[in-house]
């Protein structure tokens, strides 16, 4: 049963909301986690999920990895989510229709969230919820007053996580010569290439979709590896940029790798069990919710705070750094994981 009080006890949010669009075949969860420190906010997914269950529960996720992002870097808000399950295929006039009544809900939380794109959305989405939900929207398109999208900041932040992961593992975080494999050339994946290769890193990567793998391959001359072989091939970071839950006891068995540091949410399939495998197995796994805070922090900072563009990539980098320096300090202190680590971290 989807509110069954063990499973939204087991969450720790504060509120669930659920809705039922009948116009479109979908459900609209939005998940707000935590207003301790501030509103909650958090990215807009739309996507197909195998069940309503399965929905909830990424957005119960995803709404508590936010919590964690903004506390590491002790910013003033909380963790939300939206989750928009799609039963079917929308045409675009379905699809505006469904975005204007999601925005009609988030309007009517008065403040408690604050929504940006994520997997399935755009900036150009955030323009259409923002026509009836603002002031609650961020990462708009530059045309109408907002940041656009949060792809560069987060690519920064990985970057800054891949230094500070090379300079715990190999004493530098001088990234000459290093191989670096990224899974997943989106946004993120391919402007976090062009950062890596500028400081001299061996780029390899892997990725699903024909065009994209042509272009990378033939035009940027970065090596490919296949689906079959990503946890079988040698480098010396893993960066996740795809899918969550790729790390269980089967591929952690089979990495060849030094450090992992990647912009996926939720990499870890059982994070209390699996960061001790890697841990034993000797891989530095830097957390996936400090890694990829940089797109909600590059945002907020940007758009909440008014801070300049080029304040906001040094303050991203920055923050992410020295946060996983504290986290990776205190594991060996404590002998603990990384992901125990962090918790204590923020707490």
């Amino acid at each position: 049963m989807i509110t069954d009080q063990q499973m939204l006890e087991r969450w720790g949010g504060e509120s669930l909301h659920v809705y039922r669009d009948r116009a479109a075949d979908a459900w609209i969860i939005i998940a707000v986690h935590s207003t301790e420190r501030g509103p909650s906010a958090g990215g807009t997914r739309m996507k197909a999920y195998g069940n309503l269950q399965e929905a909830v529960l990424d957005a119960m996720k995803l709404s508590a990895a936010m919590t964690l992002k903004f506390a590491t870097v002790k910013m003033a808000w909380g963790g939300g989510k939206t989750v928009v399950y799609l039963t079917r295929e929308l045409d675009p006039q379905e699809r505006h229709a469904l975005l204007l009544r999601l925005g009609a809900h988030i309007k009517n939380l008065s403040g408690q969230y604050y929504a940006g794109p994520d997997i399935g959305t755009t900036s150009d989405d955030m323009d259409v919820l923002h026509t009836v939900a603002a002031p609650y929207i961020f990462s708009r398109t530059p045309a109408t007053g907002g940041s656009g999208s949060s792809s560069v900041p987060t690519a920064y932040g990985v970057f800054a996580a891949i230094r500070a992961t090379c300079r715990q593992v190999f004493g530098t975080g001088d990234l000459e010569g290093k191989r670096i494999l990224i899974q997943g050339m989106g946004n993120v994946g391919s402007y976090l290439s062009h950062l890596l290769r500028s400081e001299g890193a061996y780029i390899l990567f892997s990725e699903m979709n024909a065009e994209t793998v042509k272009h990378f391959e033939d035009q940027e001359g970065y090596e490919l590896v296949s689906a079959e072989a990503l946890f079988d091939t040698d480098c010396d970071i893993f960066s996740p940029c795809a899918q969550g839950g790729i790390l269980d006891a089967s591929s952690i068995s089979r990495l060849k790798c030094r450090g992992i540091a990647g912009a996926a949410n939720n990499q870890l399939s059982d994070p209390a069990l699996h960061a001790g495998m890697l841990k034993e197995r000797g891989i530095l796994y830097a957390p996936d919710f400090v890694v990829s805070l940089g797109g909600a922090m590059g945002i907020t900072l940007m758009e909440a705070e008014r801070m300049p563009y080029e304040e906001v990539i040094a303050k991203v980098q920055m923050a992410i750094g020295e946060a996983l320096e504290g986290i990776f300090r205190l594991a060996e202190k404590e002998n603990c994981d990384t992901v125990e680590a962090a918790y204590r971290y923020v707490d």
